[in-house]
């Protein structure tokens, strides 16, 4: 039986290891996410560590002084995260300006200043929502969204707790005159008040996180109020572990008095730990009820405290290498992603393993030299740990000093932005023969008469894009709107319907209908091709297509003036199965209706993993790398041929041969740039290929007697 000290231990090596095994866990899923997939549970186990760890200290505090030092609390947050945190912030917008293209320096300033005053997690949660926005690359800061979380902790937190003793206390009062009361207050520590409200905010935050994550909401993952129930279910254990009275032992070692309890619980926490990390996955609906997994493994852990004997996994614990990853553990986070990010740009593919491990060694490297140089001394400096009042003053001046840099990257970038869009807008007001898709005949050059200026200005592409508002509905929306645009009483009544890729064509069916005086309709929701066949992202709540589909199907065919469907999708949209039977069912009603359906291909993809848009600003003068051969364009699993082979009635558009010629596909074509992202065309092409697309759907129209 071990015999559990009175006063408690000043430094816990299991908590030291669990730190390392967190951060390690990160890294592991960042690198090789296929040897880990669910490796993110890493940044939940840090959640229950810092709960557990910063509530104990605002125990012990009440328990000693009967008060919290609010100021003292929060200069010592600021020694201890700010100096490595803004270092490496400092370093990436550095690398920013010198290493990545200017279309990535407003994105990754926002990142930094978000990061500074440690908001984040918001600034994600709210892109997360956004479907365009969700689409953009990740910043070499993005993983600051869990400091944001931890520190917007850190402010509310210590408030709790000194409402909760005020509040215990002033009732503890009233009842002082009996024995109970009597030896509560003497305890200095109000254990039931706190316990009430600990469990409250456990409660109430783990409910919401399930209710967003039942509904689908990505920004569940980077919400507070969504996450502070693991910080808090930490306090919790820290409530749990303080003695009841001063000069008493801790629950602890009355509930837990055998070695082989505690070994056989510190091994649970370990393997509960391992589950999650090696049985989550991409699939896993997470926060939620899932991160409850990896947060009791970590308090299991704390709880089983010091273990001893043969099985006991105290000396591996103890272990140097262990513990100095453990000691790092703040810095390797902060330095890992950054490195990985440039990385990745820089390579413009994924590491292999061998890239993987010397990632590992520079990211250790760098949060070694943080920790020895930046972190410690900074901690310990003699001016600021003696006053905390100039520590939050330096704090709050270093806060100010990085977000004013922050703003650099945007600023510069938006200089070069307004230079490059005078000279866009002169060429769009006199476009050169060939401009755009007008080129494909004489082989796609990429420049015209010497003209270098490429339309959209790559640094706003993103935003060039039909701004059809409402009328493109959101992939969590549960229906599709319809809306009606072009003539009112039109020749013809054409929809265009399905997910952003058919959102594409938008302009040049607009078009179209302009110069022939049809009724346009639109039923447009991204991430929703028009099929009865569910996508993979449907299972776990992320989009909803099925019922907004249906019920596009049946108010098309309720309406009864419709002559014709125009739709399209992306090709590298993934279905639980039956994918071409899906499309062709859907087609075929509306077939029987008299109601004649124009699939149309999917346009090839730009051949970078990074934006066509990042490519095209770093390489001007060198396009061939940003664009793709023919062969290795497109999606290899689009299904619109098998579908429309199983419904031979519909007749299909293919605009390939107006992406590509000699067999490569540009990523410029003609002074315009085809991509705003990864892989939607450009409004700007689009109007380009307009005239294209009018004849080529006017002939099919013309056939079907519709022309």
């Amino acid at each position: 039986m071990i015999a559990e000290q009175s006063t408690p231990r000043r430094f816990l090596p299991e908590v030291q290891s669990l730190r390392a095994v967190a951060v390690l866990l990160v890294l592991a899923y960042h690198l090789e996410p296929r040897l880990v997939p669910g490796g993110f549970i890493g940044v939940d186990v840090f959640f229950a560590i810092s709960g557990f760890l910063i509530t104990g200290h605002l125990l012990r505090e009440v328990r000693r002084t009967g008060r919290i030092d609010l100021p003292g609390f929060w200069a010592a947050r600021v020694r201890r995260i700010l100096p490595a945190a803004f270092a490496v912030i400092l370093a990436v917008l550095a690398a920013t300006l010198v290493l990545l293209p200017a279309t990535q320096w407003k994105s990754v300033g926002a990142a930094a200043l978000a990061s500074a005053f440690s908001v984040e997690n918001w600034l994600l949660a709210a892109s997360s929502v956004d479907y365009l926005a969700a689409e953009e690359a990740p910043t070499a800061l993005q993983h600051f969204w869990s400091l944001g979380v931890e520190e917007q902790f850190y402010l509310f937190w210590p408030l709790l707790v000194l409402l909760a003793v005020w509040l215990a206390n002033k009732w503890v009062a009233g009842r002082a005159h009996g024995t109970a009361g009597r030896r509560e207050a003497a305890a200095g520590l109000p254990r039931t008040g706190l316990l009430l409200v600990f469990g409250a905010v456990v409660a109430a935050s783990l409910a919401y996180s399930m209710v967003l994550v039942a509904a689908g909401n990505q920004a569940a993952y980077f919400d507070t109020g969504a996450r502070v129930w693991e910080l808090a279910a930490g306090g919790l254990l820290a409530l749990f572990l303080a003695p009841p009275e001063p000069g008493t032992q801790p629950l602890r070692a009355r509930w837990f008095e055998g070695r082989r309890a505690r070994t056989a619980l510190a091994w649970a926490g370990f393997g509960t730990i391992a589950v999650a990390a090696f049985g989550y996955g991409p699939g896993t609906a997470f926060p939620g009820l899932s991160a409850a997994m990896p947060v009791a493994g970590a308090l299991a852990v704390i709880l089983a405290g010091e273990t001893r004997g043969a099985l006991a996994p105290q000396k591996l614990l103890e272990a140097r290498p262990v513990q100095w990853v453990g000691d790092i553990s703040y810095s390797l986070y902060l330095w890992h992603w950054p490195v990985l990010t440039f990385f990745l740009f820089l390579a413009g593919r994924e590491p292999g393993p061998a890239q993987s491990l010397g990632l590992l060694v520079l990211s250790l490297l760098l949060a070694a030299a943080s920790h020895r140089w930046i972190e410690t001394p900074v901690r310990t400096l003699a001016p600021l740990a003696a006053s905390k009042w100039r520590a939050l003053g330096d704090g709050a001046v270093a806060v100010a000093v990085v977000a004013a840099l922050a703003l650099a990257p945007g600023t510069l970038a938006q200089r070069e932005t307004i230079a490059a869009e005078r000279a866009a807008a002169t060429l769009l007001a006199a476009p050169p023969p060939g401009f755009g898709a007008a080129s494909i005949a004489s082989g796609a050059p990429a420049y015209l008469q010497g003209v270098n200026q490429i339309v959209p200005v790559p640094a706003e592409a993103e935003r060039d894009l039909p701004d059809l508002g409402d009328c493109v509905q959101k992939p969590q929306s549960p229906s599709t709107r319809e809306c009606t645009k072009g003539a009112k009483d039109g020749s013809l009544t054409i929809a265009l319907v399905g997910d952003s890729h058919a959102t594409h064509w938008y302009r040049a069916l607009e078009a179209s209908a302009k110069r022939h005086g049809w009724t346009l309709l639109t039923y447009l929701k991204n991430s929703c091709p028009f099929s009865c066949t569910k996508r993979v992202a449907e299972a776990n709540g992320s989009i909803s297509c099925s019922g907004a589909n249906q019920d596009t199907l049946e108010r098309i065919l309720a309406r009864g003036d419709v002559d014709a469907v125009v739709t399209s999708h992306w090709a590298g949209s993934t279905f639980e199965s039956g994918a071409a039977e899906g499309f062709a069912d859907y087609w075929g009603q509306l077939e029987d209706a008299g109601i004649k359906v124009y699939p149309i291909i999917d346009t090839p993809r730009p051949g970078t993993r990074t934006y066509a848009r990042d490519c095209v600003a770093e390489h001007p003068t060198d396009l061939v790398s940003c664009g793709a051969p023919e062969t290795k364009a497109f999606e290899a699993n689009d299904t619109t041929r098998a579908a429309a082979a199983r419904e031979p009635r519909v007749d299909v558009l293919d605009f390939s041969d107006q992406f590509c010629a000699d067999g490569f596909c540009p990523a410029v074509i003609g002074n315009v740039l085809v991509y705003r992202d990864k892989h939607h065309v450009s409004d700007t092409y689009i109007r380009t290929l307009a005239p294209v697309f009018d004849a080529r759907l006017g002939a099919l129209l013309r056939v079907d007697g519709l022309g």
